[in-house]
């Protein structure tokens, strides 16, 4: 006889926590924001409309407005080089994940900045339900509707939806990567390692510094696991094989339309050009970024018209000439700077005001920076809980990582900590958890508890009205083998 599946407390509550996350978000929208986006968003906003409408991934920027410049050729020459309104120029400024999503929504008919707002709610609600299930998978149900709960009112996640941009995706795919990555982590099968690798790829594209993500954690989860080397090489290529397979349509895309080689995107040349300049390394924006530091466009010889990655790879050059002849202050004062602002150790209070220069409602911007103060402490705990339990850490403590190293090489800003706020939010999870075992005379140490479920006002144990059979202990318990627990 077949038992229908039942509707857990664990998913009840969850449904409500995103709910009220979702609320939150449209709040947010509906009060706190206008229907006016520039910068980023704004290549996000008519990028996705001109998806829908049939124009390929372009540059929206050159296609509505065009532009006129003042140009000196190679013979001192100054001329007025003009591109009119409508030139279509292939792009691959950002990854396409977030685009082509409201791309889709825009092809739907939701095509005003007001659609395109809500849409990334509802996207970013997703977000709070992964959180929910990461924690779950992590420790137990409590720590699930912990992170949830953050998820759901933490300022710095939530604050994307509203701004129309990537990081909404971004938080998404962070969140389904270190999910599909646990499993891959305590089980590293072909079939996990696989559904690891499309998390992954997607990530990637929607972020690219997200992709080093994939090797780091596919390579320890194997080296650790009781395995033949055989076997782990052969996971390891199925791993990579998948996750290439995922990114690789994008990469032939970049390289059959742009006329020099592109991964990902082709922005690092403009990130580096306005973040490596004397602005940015002796004046008021110390490991931020200025505008007026990329200086004008740069043409051909001629004063012609440069595509995207042809521009890139000039200011590139310009960006490593000048980090030549200043790389000691790049490495004792600019690189501190970097990694400082992003996590708000370096001028905190300047780095919130830069924020809201660069589009942030300030009530959001203010709100984030207060909840990450408060939130910091216990993640740093929650680390180190799961560390002392052997549980598993790099899964979901290596965004922190990446983000660091993303702020190093390029330029400290409170929107380059997004992929960290996944760990941050879950590792605090831990940490509150460990408060509530504390206050109920609960071990807080010691195995790792594996699949705890959560009752309102209860303690741990198997809820009845849960699938989960209650977990077993000893030496061949899921989660408790040193092999697979260790972080």
């Amino acid at each position: 006889m077949s038992t229908k599946p039942r509707w857990s407390r664990f998913a009840t509550v969850l449904l409500l926590v995103t709910l009220a996350g979702l609320g939150v978000r449209l709040v947010f929208i509906y009060a706190g924001t206008n229907e006016k986006v520039g910068g980023d968003a704004l290549y996000y906003h008519e990028g996705a409309k001109l998806l829908a409408d049939g124009k390929g991934y372009i540059d929206p920027y050159r296609y509505l407005f065009g532009g006129k410049e003042q140009v000196t050729l190679a013979d001192g020459r100054v001329v007025e080089v003009v591109t009119p309104v409508g030139h279509v120029e292939p792009t691959a400024g950002h990854p396409p994940v977030y685009v082509t999503y409201l791309g889709v929504a825009s092809w739907f008919g939701l095509d005003t900045v007001r659609d395109h707002q809500v849409v990334s709610a509802f996207l970013g609600a997703v977000s709070i339900v992964l959180a929910g299930l990461l924690g779950r998978a992590l420790v137990d149900e409590r720590v699930g509707i912990i992170a949830a709960v953050l998820t759901a009112v933490y300022a710095n996640i939530w604050i994307n939806d509203g701004l129309v941009m990537s990081e909404t995706s971004a938080i998404v795919f962070a969140f389904l990567t270190s999910l599909m990555g646990l499993r891959f982590w305590r089980s590293p099968t072909v079939a996990n390692g696989v559904w690891f690798a499309l998390a992954a790829g997607f990530a990637a594209l929607s972020r690219a510094e997200l992709v080093l993500f994939l090797p780091i954690v596919a390579a320890v989860a194997l080296y650790r696991a009781p395995l033949p080397w055989r076997t782990r090489i052969f996971r390891y290529a199925v791993v990579g094989v998948v996750g290439l397979a995922v990114i690789t349509p994008w990469i032939v895309r970049n390289n059959m339309v742009m006329k020099e080689r592109v991964l990902l995107s082709d922005g690092a040349g403009t990130v580096a050009i306005q973040a490596n300049c004397d602005a940015t390394y002796y004046g008021r924006y110390i490991g931020f970024w200025n505008l007026d530091c990329g200086g004008p466009q740069p043409h051909g010889p001629n004063g012609e018209l440069l595509d995207e990655s042809q521009r890139d790879v000039v200011v590139r050059k310009q960006a490593t000439e000048y980090i030549s002849s200043h790389t000691k202050r790049l490495v004792t004062v600019v690189v501190p700077a970097r990694i400082g602002r992003m996590w708000g150790l370096y001028q905190p209070l300047d780095q919130i005001r830069l924020d809201i220069l660069e589009g942030r409602p300030a009530f959001a911007a203010w709100l984030g920076f207060w909840q990450y103060v408060v939130l910091v402490p216990f993640a740093v705990a929650g680390a180190v809980i799961q560390w002392r339990r052997r549980g598993p850490l790099l899964v979901v403590g290596l965004w922190a990582v990446l983000a660091t190293v993303t702020a190093a090489t390029a330029f400290g800003s409170t929107r380059y900590r997004t992929a960290a706020e996944v760990s941050i939010v879950v590792l605090a999870a831990v940490a509150i958890d460990a408060v509530v075992r504390l206050l109920r005379h609960e071990p807080v140490i010691g195995e790792h508890p594996g699949r705890r479920s959560w009752r309102p006002g209860g303690g741990a144990g198997t809820d009845p009205a849960t699938d989960d059979a209650p977990v077993p202990t000893g030496p061949d318990a899921p989660g408790t083998d040193p092999v697979v627990a260790t972080p």
